[in-house]
């Protein structure tokens, strides 16, 4: 879906191509990826009633069933996606960052925001024609007022939430009216959990993981604790954190003169790449490090990445139990 934690609601920094809005304005609608074609947009807002919804900014009416729901955040557009609905306008936080599977959808779905990472654009939403907005609490300069008196908008209390990619998708479910869709999903990824615990019991004994991220300033990486999303879904699949990930709650900017300092006892790391597999954002400067370079992780070649370490839903936290499962069958 990007982060030091003012940076987390993005996923990416502050996720986020221009596209021709007013041309596709009708291209994508609230819909499921599996309906016979009867009800793709073709209701007007409200037209099954309305409901009130809690949000970070209090209580907001909105449609009963929406059809035309603007993303304005990756939490709630991979919610949708999870769910097989299509958004009618997303927020563009830059191709490289949405999973392959998702990735033709994507591109076919408006873009609100001003170029990659941009603000929000009213005029742009406007022309969508929203019964809905849905976005997180956390997201700085949004024009929330604007946006308010165009449909109901609705603010997910991100800020709150240590497991992001499980909440926001549940609470983005109720907002649309979808109780229980995402339940199977759920289901799956305790499986999942449950059982690389148990293939791996020992690789997870005798390792100790760090998890990093390349950062996006100069001279400055991102280290992740046990408390951050990552860090609770690799526990749930029985990892062992190194001393810096073990005592560090969410995460942290650290320089590089402490890379030796934070990494010298992780026996192997999990760091988060784009989705060509390379590591992200300024990953290879800091692999490039002398000092990295002398880890004995990266000596064994125990580094390992993932597209999923930054979860934005459900199906994310599930391929990242994935890839966790595919380091430990390396080690």
């Amino acid at each position: 879906m990007s982060r030091p934690l003012a940076s987390a609601p993005s996923r990416r920094r502050v996720l986020g191509s221009a596209a021709g809005i007013l041309a596709a304005a009708g291209l994508a609608a609230c819909s499921s990826d599996s309906d016979d074609g009867g009800n793709k947009g073709t209701e007007s807002p409200g037209a099954s009633g309305t409901r009130t919804v809690d949000t970070a900014k209090g209580k907001v009416k909105v449609p009963a069933r929406p059809k035309r729901v603007v993303a304005i955040n990756d939490f709630p557009m991979s919610a949708m996606f999870d769910m097989g609905l299509t958004p009618a306008g997303v927020f563009n936080a830059g191709e490289e960052y949405v999973p392959a599977r998702d990735l033709q959808r994507w591109r076919a779905v408006p873009k609100v925001s001003d170029g990659v990472g941009g603000e929000i654009q009213v005029e742009k939403v406007a022309a969508l024609r929203p019964d809905l907005v849905i976005g997180i609490d956390a997201q700085t300069n949004l024009p929330y007022k604007q946006l308010s008196a165009l449909a109901p908008t609705v603010l997910l209390p991100f800020s709150r939430s240590k497991s992001p990619w499980l909440d926001m998708a549940e609470q983005t479910a109720d907002v649309l009216g979808e109780h229980g869709r995402l339940d199977a999903l759920k289901k799956e990824y305790e499986t999942k959990a449950a059982a690389v615990r148990e293939k791996h019991a020992k690789a997870l004994a005798a390792t100790h993981w760090a998890l990093l991220q390349g950062g996006f300033d100069e001279g400055q990486w991102w280290l992740y604790g046990h408390g951050s999303p990552i860090g609770g879904i690799l526990a749930d699949a029985g990892a062992v954190f190194s001393s810096a990930s073990r005592r560090l709650d969410v995460q942290q900017a650290v320089s590089y003169e402490l890379i030796a300092n934070k990494l010298a006892d992780a026996d192997a790391v999990f760091y988060y790449t784009t989705n060509d597999g390379k590591p992200a954002n300024l990953g290879p400067k800091l692999f490039a490090q002398p000092a990295f370079e002398k880890l004995a992780a990266t000596k064994a070649d125990k580094l390992f990445g993932s597209i999923y370490f930054l979860p934005g839903g459900m199906r994310d936290a599930i391929a990242a139990l994935d890839d966790f499962d595919k380091a430990l069958r390396k080690l």
